[in-house]
């Protein structure tokens, strides 16, 4: 009984510190990564002189583990743009009224920003008009996504709110579910668990990995092809990119969530808030993930 006393009062708080970063979280939004800091990256180079980017704010988290690999300002609270729709996807996705349903776009979908892929009362199928929203970033499909539910834009809201709740988000909050509102706010921290809650149902996760879609539409017994480009501009590059979602305001700055994937099947996912612009905002991803790669090294390597 005495050595278990002293095992809990001498041993046991330095097994823990040891073990357990105060700057390591849990990206899942429960304890249950915690048993895998044991296998989480180790940095290899002290000595390394940090990196310069463009961007306000930013987080890089190994996706196993949780262990934080970068950060800058990653408390701070910022207006996340069309990162926003990562939630709308997910409250989209509770409410879904059947992917090959029919929908069209009315006056009231209509936002302003951004490029302009859908016609008023054109015809689509639920599952295009999802994929114009994550694929291209359209406002307009957005916005008529959240309609599709039946619920009123005013109760979407506050279900993407609840469900920011339910998943641990506390700094963050919703105004729309275009991501136009400056007061949909977060920060690197919880843009990161946004976006792995996000990736782990696999609708979303396909359609923010397509390059480039194309669908016919119809309006006036005509029928019109529909091209949408990603935003997410790494899915052309060096990078493995597993998905990601990019928003721009004038108040937030160039913004990304992504997850790329190492060599050695290694998972990290990047924020990056306010940079300075479009291109910027990949090239500080690149700088991050470079960072990482070079100065990290996980036990199965």
């Amino acid at each position: 009984m005495l050595l278990e006393i002293l095992f809990t009062l001498i041993f046991l708080p330095n097994f823990l510190q040891q073990h357990v970063n105060a700057e390591d979280f849990s990206i899942a939004g429960n304890k249950e990564q915690m048993g895998n800091l044991e296998k989480a990256p180790e940095k290899i180079h002290s000595d390394v002189l940090d990196i310069q980017i463009s961007a306000k704010s930013a987080l890089a988290v190994d996706s196993q583990s949780g262990k934080i690999l970068y950060q800058k300002n990653a408390e701070e609270t910022r207006s996340i743009a069309s990162i926003t729709k990562l939630m709308t996807a997910l409250v989209f996705l509770d409410h879904n009224p059947g992917w090959q349903k029919e929908f069209f776009t009315i006056v009231s979908d209509r936002r302003n920003g951004g490029i302009i892929h859908l016609n008023i009362g054109e015809i689509l199928t639920i599952r295009n008009l999802f994929y114009t929203a994550l694929i291209a970033s359209d406002n307009d499909a957005a916005i008529a996504l959240a309609r599709s539910t039946g619920l009123s834009e005013e109760d979407f809201i506050r279900e993407m709110n609840a469900k920011a709740v339910f998943l641990g988000l506390n700094n963050t909050n919703f105004a729309d579910p275009s991501g136009l509102n400056n007061n949909n706010r977060s920060n690197a921290r919880e843009t990161v668990k946004l976006l792995n809650f996000a990736l782990a149902n696999e609708e979303i996760e396909k359609a923010v990995n397509i390059n480039n879609y194309e669908f016919e539409v119809q309006n006036k017994e005509k029928e019109r092809l529909v091209r949408l480009k990603n935003t997410n501009w790494l899915l052309n590059s060096y990078l493995d990119v597993a998905g990601g979602k990019t928003g721009a305001l004038a108040e937030s700055g160039y913004n990304l969530a992504v997850k790329i994937k190492g060599k050695n099947n290694q998972e990290i996912l990047i924020t990056v808030l306010g940079s300075q612009s479009n291109f910027d905002r990949f090239q500080d991803v690149k700088a991050i993930a470079d960072f990482v790669f070079v100065n990290y090294q996980w036990l199965a390597e």
